[in-house]
């Protein structure tokens, strides 16, 4: 044996041991529930995309017994927040208050739009926290944003109190731990993912990321699936779908429990 493969195993034995003896010692933390993300079994949350006839939208979702709302959010010049969507950039404006003054008994996924390097956007977790202490509502909500920064900064001004989603870089920072063998020094800053589409060539809406996040006490929703995967994505210990078409996601869900 050459002096290179020995040395090539005494590191790949040193790396073993101290995986070995980091798994013995640190345990993962769970993250503390959060009342606003507490429910039994997949909940439907209906995502809000027309803004110009959003009340009606919202009134036929709960209509059918959807257990909350998704919508995103953005503050104007004028400091107030409004809903908006990628085909209604500038809408007539439907101000999140009034969506929260009259369904107070759904789950709202607030995603924040705003980039925090614009001015609305270095405001908006102030002033979104501020609204859900006016309106009561701090334990109705569950606030993401694709910019981490914005969901750092909205915890600092709630001190932890709200419920919180991952950004872009949690997610990928999550996927990583979960697909190396140290995913048990992975520490969560948040208490839900919404998990859409790939990262990269891989699918995180799988039955092991799923479990691994459910571990951690971490809700995990999806958006962008296939009809076929929602018994089996239910199944996995999904705890809810972001869907347009609340009616076949809460058919599917009536097909699983009948069996």
């Amino acid at each position: 044996m050459g002096r290179k493969t020995k040395v090539a195993l005494s590191v790949g034995a040193a790396g073993a041991a101290a995986w070995a003896a980091s798994k013995a010692i640190i345990r993962p933390n769970a993250r503390p529930g959060k009342k606003a993300l507490h429910f039994e079994g997949p909940v439907v949350i209906q995502q809000l995309t027309d803004v110009t006839a959003i009340e009606q939208q919202a009134a036929e979702a709960a209509s059918l017994g959807v257990h909350g709302f998704a919508l995103d959010v953005k503050l104007t010049a004028h400091e107030e927040i409004i809903l908006v969507t990628n085909q209604h950039p500038d809408p007539p404006h439907c101000l999140l208050k009034e969506m929260l003054t009259r369904y107070p008994h759904l789950l709202f996924i607030i995603r924040i739009a705003d980039s925090p390097d614009t001015y609305e956007g270095s405001l908006m977790p102030s002033k979104l926290w501020k609204l859900l202490e006016e309106c009561e509502a701090q334990e109705q909500v569950a606030v993401i944003s694709h910019y981490d920064e914005q969901v750092d900064r909205f915890n600092l001004y709630t001190q932890h109190m709200a419920a919180v989603g991952a950004g872009v870089t949690e997610l990928k920072q999550a996927y990583a731990a979960y697909t190396s063998r140290f995913g048990h020094l992975y520490h969560p800053r948040t208490d839900f993912f919404v998990l859409a589409g790939k990262i990269g060539p891989f699918q995180p809406a799988s039955e092991g990321f799923i479990q691994f996040l459910n571990k951690l006490n971490i809700s995990v929703y999806v958006e962008k699936y296939e009809t076929d995967d929602i018994i089996k994505l239910a199944q996995a210990g999904i705890s809810g779908f972001i869907t347009n078409s609340p009616e076949a996601t809460m058919a599917q869900l009536d097909m699983l429990l009948e069996h």
